[in-house]
């Protein structure tokens, strides 16, 4: 993909404020985060369902990229990079839940969790079905197909920026894009060419 002037002068503006902030200027670093860390907590809602638990990964995904500064080349806008992190964060965070659940549920086989059974009353059009049966089937994916769809799909980002935020290729991060959007059109009963069109999931 062909790297346009925007793009360019991003990526140098990046660098100049990532290289600053490696000298110890919060302020540089500052703006990289008011920069990107919008679109990080979406990326983070999107991949561990919740808020309080997104705003932790965020938070700590900035942290751990001003730790990591000196190891940013360059090569990507810095919210790639930071994406990156992210997503490799919000997978220990889906772990350590798995985790943290099976011994809860080991000490009380029989315990319900709070959400797990709550229905909103009003609910009951069409609508407001298939975006119930689109969360669910998102949150189902694997960690992988479901960065990789949120990226491309939610986020817009071309499938190069995809590439990078996951270390894979181009090719392998199309074939993740697509083989979610099969998996969501057997579980949420969504054409996958209607995905296609959609800019964003609902």
């Amino acid at each position: 993909m062909a790297v346009t002037t925007i793009q360019r002068d991003a990526l140098d503006d990046d660098r100049t404020l990532a290289h600053q902030a490696s000298l110890g200027d919060r302020r540089a670093f500052d703006r990289l985060v008011e920069r990107y860390l919008d679109r990080t907590l979406r990326i983070c809602l999107r991949l561990v369902g919740n808020l309080e638990d997104a705003e932790d990964a965020a938070q700590e995904t900035f942290v751990r990229a001003f730790a990591r500064l000196k190891s940013f080349a360059g090569k990507s806008t810095f919210g790639t990079w930071v994406t990156s992190i992210a997503i490799r964060l919000c997978a220990d965070v889906e772990r350590a839940r798995r985790s943290r659940r099976g011994r809860i549920e080991e000490l009380a086989p029989g315990l319900e969790f709070a959400g797990t059974r709550a229905r909103s009353p009003a609910v009951h059009a069409e609508q407001r079905e298939t975006v119930r049966n689109v969360e669910a089937a998102l949150a189902r994916l694997p960690p992988r197909l479901r960065a990789a769809l949120t990226l491309r799909t939610i986020e817009g980002m071309e499938y190069e920026e995809v590439a990078r935020a996951l270390g894979t290729t181009i090719r392998s991060a199309r074939l993740y894009v697509w083989e979610a959007r099969q998996r969501l059109a057997r579980e949420a009963s969504i054409a996958p060419s209607e995905q296609g069109r959609r800019r964003e999931l609902p």
